[in-house]
């Protein structure tokens, strides 16, 4: 039997791209049953037609893909294949939940092996792997923002990722970067703290703010944690039980 599927994505062209590539290549194994453009369109058609599979872009106007789970209980009974623009950062979060995807402009190999795996498995997926994929998502997309400190004569914008870590310095401090650079900031160590993912960085010590995505050691007789670029820094001894509590859930 044909697979049942559903495209929602608020491009024309990209429904229509799918849409192509199912007829010329996979019209013997994959049916396009309806093709929408938001989030609530799409509840609407998963509740009347029941798919199989459901293609869905994440970064629509109004309503975001991941929205879309909001609609439904604990269990889904529908396979997702996340369409998506990301590259690079935003990977990490589909593998880590063992989401499967199709980056765009979609390929029609990618999409011949993403028919091959739903015929190999044909499970749905359940929202405890969502729940995960949608908090890694949502770190990895912060991490790569850009964040704007002033200058003396303008703005030091810096990629969050970029962001080694920060030293207080009376009322400025120091942003420490992973090209080994240090930039002074007319702000409060707690004012810095307040802007970035409190996912990924931990204030271990008054004076200093980590982004532990890039702690390499954590030495507890000392402690201090070793960061890339080889800096260390200290821990203090009331934020250590804290501390190694997210290390393992890193």
């Amino acid at each position: 039997m044909k697979i049942r599927a559903i495209i929602v994505d608020d491009e024309p062209d990209a429904r229509e791209s799918i849409r192509l590539i199912v007829k010329q290549f996979y019209d013997k194994d994959l049916e396009i049953i309806d093709s929408v453009s938001s989030v609530k369109e799409a509840v609407r058609s998963i509740n009347s037609l029941k798919p199989d599979m459901v293609f869905l872009d994440i970064e629509m106007p109004n309503e975001s893909g991941i929205k879309l789970f909001d609609y439904f209980g604990h269990n889904l009974d529908f396979e997702v294949v996340f369409i998506t623009a990301y590259q690079e950062y935003a990977l990490t979060a589909f593998k880590l939940a063992a989401l499967d995807y199709l980056l765009k402009p979609v390929d029609y190999k990618q999409l011949g092996e993403t028919i091959d795996r739903f015929k190999k498995h044909n499970v749905s997926y359940s929202k405890l792997f969502i729940d995960t994929f949608v908090n890694n998502l949502s770190i990895d997309l912060d991490m790569n923002k850009n964040i704007l400190f002033n200058a003396n004569q303008g703005y030091n914008i810096l990629k969050i990722s970029s962001i080694l870590y920060c030293k207080a310095d009376s009322n400025y401090s120091v942003i420490y970067t992973l090209d080994g650079k240090s930039i002074s900031v007319a702000s409060t160590l707690k004012e810095i703290e307040e802007r970035l993912p409190v996912a990924v960085f931990f204030r271990t010590h008054k004076s200093f703010l980590v982004n532990l995505t890039h702690v390499r050691r954590f030495d507890r007789m000392k402690n201090e944690l070793s960061l890339d670029n080889d800096k260390v820094v200290e821990v203090s001894k009331r934020r250590v039980a804290e501390l190694e509590n997210i290390l393992k859930n890193l």
